[in-house]
């Protein structure tokens, strides 16, 4: 969204909505007209943008403008010389697999022309630097190829040979990361194997000089180029070419975080190297804002930093006892950060859409940055005579037992005498870079940050505050989450509920999927958006209480953990109880019988009443009748063959297609 305030835009307020008719710059005030009485005001824009920052007055019809992230690129005559470099390895390659020796491809482009893929053409490099150049290409990837494969020759004081010798000697033990040879040891060792291995006369000695120029002419006119780290390189080695000018606040804003040098006491014991983080207006290096953390900065600590600076600090600086008449805040126009871990994050790219544009500068790349530097610079030299300070003779970290001995200071009052020097000394401050004679005596916006926040507050419209809405948003994370009349919103293993629960219901209805926005550095609430006002209403947890510490939801969770593993052991009953209850879940179950065997017992059973019934209605008198009389045949011998072969049948069954028998 745009963060100037807009003629024909709309603004809600507790009296009704307003029609802002006419912006005065001059006396910085805004004409207001009432849609509902047609009644005018007169309000002064610093009134209006105090009113926004607190979220009683909200802007209605803004329209919304989109940042941009920009990468920085090379210059442009480094993507020449490297495309020269890719066309010159090219050449040769088609040349030497096309049966021509090193050598003879290389002589056969000397003095001619090269055209690059653009269309220009380039003298072609000389025969040494064409030696070296496929060197570097068999050693490394194309892209990374050395700056000096272009690099001319002079006149040669030794043979090629011992040129050769001397720098394969500066790569292998010279121009590494930290090495220990030095250019006075280097011109030692080499002038000792140079005569054992005969490339020089006995008498001869290899200047340090000498090795130097060679050095220089092809490797790099810097010594230190490869003995540096690349990381401390990239800034300490920076050549300044063009000098940041900034006409208006809020147009370009640093923010940063730096280690502090010093040892403060906790509850928990003794703490070193605190980090803060500072937002700076680079216009009139005004601090916006800061945010003191005792671990390393995260993507939440970068955010609440910013949260300082988009919103006013008169409160705090009320609770910190800070004197400062000025109060500067508003919506930063490019914001300027680092790729740290703590600039890293979905939610610091959706900086874009309440209008900041994110420029990026590599990591250890001071000079990109140049305003939040010089400001935390003059900030240590200025705080180490504090308690606890580690620094001697302006170095960190060389006093830290001794530090350690004194009379600590806690963190919060560490950060007390921090922002005490940034609204109370800093930008009263006179800075060289802002006494020039360009200046006219009268239009002379000052040389200390808080003349000219004055001087810019006073004749430009300094941008707005976002909306408080908009801005939680974008601060916090957000997921699609079922909403239940009876336990609220489930979010990551808690339950929220609260006043605002039955509206939010009646709107959206029961068990209907929403958007819940939460801040993960603090598990006590989460916000869904009113289906009519679009503002968040907030819903609490609840496992929280009043006196309940603002926990991280990573936090809580592992707190809820360690309370279930240091609870007390099991008690031997309830282990029975479960193991006699899993005797009896699992214990083989009887065969109950089916349908068909139940009534083949039933017809068995009555067949033996039956008999029973029949014997009784019978009943055998005569012990005679029950002893049969003798046979011819009882006393004749039987043999096998003489008992006849009866052929049995089966009658064949017929499936059963239902009911019973």
């Amino acid at each position: 969204m745009s963060a100037y305030p807009q003629r024909q835009e709309r603004i809600s307020t507790p009296e009704g909505d307003f029609h802002v008719e006419a912006i005065d710059p001059v006396r910085q005030r805004a004409h207001l007209t009432c849609l509902t009485t047609g009644a005018t005001k007169t309000v002064p824009l610093a009134t209006m943008r105090r009113n926004l920052s607190d979220g009683t007055w909200h802007r209605l019809n803004v329209r919304l403008v989109t940042g941009v992230v920009r990468d920085l690129t090379v210059s442009e005559s480094a993507r020449k010389r490297h495309a020269l470099n890719l066309t010159i390895i090219e050449k040769l390659n088609t040349l030497i697999k096309g049966g021509l020796s090193k050598a003879e491809a290389i002589r056969s482009l000397a003095g001619k022309k090269i055209e690059l893929a653009d269309g220009t053409t380039v003298e072609m490099i000389p025969e040494r630097s064409a030696y070296r150049l496929l060197a570097a290409a068999e050693k490394a990837p194309l892209e990374l190829l050395p700056a000096y494969a272009e690099r001319g020759n002079r006149t040669k004081r030794y043979s090629e040979e011992v040129e050769d010798f001397i720098l394969d000697l500066i790569d292998e033990h010279f121009a590494r990361i930290h090495s220990r040879i030095t250019m006075r040891n280097l011109a030692e060792l080499a002038s000792v194997q140079a005569r054992e291995r005969g490339l020089i006369n006995p008498s001869e000695r290899l200047s340090r000089a000498y090795i130097t120029q060679l050095y220089t002419s092809y490797r790099h006119a810097d010594l230190d180029h490869k003995r540096l780290d690349p990381r401390v390189a990239r800034a300490a080695k920076h050549v300044a070419m063009h000098r940041i000018h900034v006409e208006a606040p809020l147009q370009r804003v640093e923010q940063d975080g730096h280690v502090i040098p010093m040892v403060v006491k906790t509850p928990d014991g003794i703490l070193k190297n605190p980090v803060i983080l500072v937002s700076i207006d680079c216009a009139t290096s005004m601090p916006l804002g800061w945010h003191l953390t005792a671990t390393a900065a995260t993507e939440e600590d970068s955010l609440r930093c910013l949260d300082v600076s988009l919103y006013s600090k008169e409160e705090r600086f009320k609770a910190l006892a800070i004197d400062c008449a000025i109060d500067p805040y508003g919506l930063p126009g490019n914001l300027i950060i680092d790729n740290g871990a703590e600039n890293r994050g979905q939610r610091i790219l959706g900086l874009t859409e309440v209008g900041i544009s994110l420029n990026r500068a590599p990591a250890d790349s001071g000079h990109r940055k140049p305003f939040i530097e010089r400001l935390f610079r003059s900030m240590k030299s200025d705080l180490q005579v504090l308690p606890g300070s580690t620094r001697f003779n302006d170095k960190d970290g060389t006093r830290t037992e001794e530090a350690t001995q004194e009379d600590l200071m806690t963190l919060q009052e560490l950060e007390i005498w921090i922002v005490r020097w940034l609204y109370e000394r800093w930008i009263h401050k006179k800075l060289r870079r802002f006494v020039t004679a360009y200046y006219a005596t009268d239009k002379a916006p000052g040389v200390t940050p808080s003349e000219r926040w004055t001087h810019y507050s006073q004749t430009m419209i300094v941008p707005f505050p976002p909306s408080p809405d908009l801005w939680a948003r974008v601060r916090y994370l957000s997921e699609q989450r079922s909403m239940s009349p009876k336990t609220g919103v489930s979010l990551r293993g808690f339950n929220f509920r609260g006043e605002h629960l039955p509206r939010l219901i009646a709107q959206y209805g029961p068990n209907a999927d929403v958007t819940v926005y939460y801040n993960p550095s603090d598990y006590r609430f989460a916000y869904v958006p009113d289906k009519e006002t679009k503002e968040l209403r907030q819903l609490v947890n609840t496992e929280v209480r009043p006196e309940t510490p603002a926990f991280s939801f990573d936090e809580a969770t592992k707190r809820r953990r360690h309370v279930l593993r240091s609870s007390a052991n099991t008690p031997p009953q309830v282990e029975k109880f479960h193991s006699d209850l899993a005797k009896v879940a699992l214990a083989p179950q009887k065969r109950k019988a089916s349908h068909t065997e139940q009534q083949r017992a039933v017809r068995e059973a009555i067949k033996l009443s039956k008999s029973i019934e029949d014997s009784r209605k019978k009943p055998v008198t005569d012990a005679a009748e029950r002893i049969p009389g003798r046979l011819w045949t009882d006393d004749l011998p039987l043999t096998d063959d003489a008992i006849p072969t009866l052929e049995v049948r089966t009658k064949p069954t017929k499936p059963r297609t239902g009911g019973g028998a």
